[in-house]
């Protein structure tokens, strides 16, 4: 679980209209799932799974920057791909 609060991008509020930032930063600190993504073209790239207040399950990816983690994607429901790895 993690305790601080990440910048999440503006754009993933605009593309996914169901989810607001408490919603994702709420499955961020509540992820139940983290992995490094080592085959990004973005490396160091993580995605995260966490449920938020509504008891959705969020996918999130994001990587740490200078001023703290940033989430630049996030979607719910998770995708079948996302599901299947």
């Amino acid at each position: 679980m993690h305790v601080e609060k990440p910048i999440v991008y503006p754009r993933i509020l605009s593309r996914h209209p169901q989810l607001q930032e408490e919603d994702v930063v709420y499955a961020w600190q509540h992820a139940h799932y983290e992995a490094l993504r080592p085959n990004s073209p973005n490396f160091p790239e993580y995605v995260w799974i966490g449920v938020d207040g509504n008891g959705r399950e969020v996918e999130m990816v994001g990587t740490l920057t200078e001023q703290g983690w940033l989430i630049y994607h996030a979607n719910t429901p998770i995708p079948k791909r996302i599901r299947r790895n």
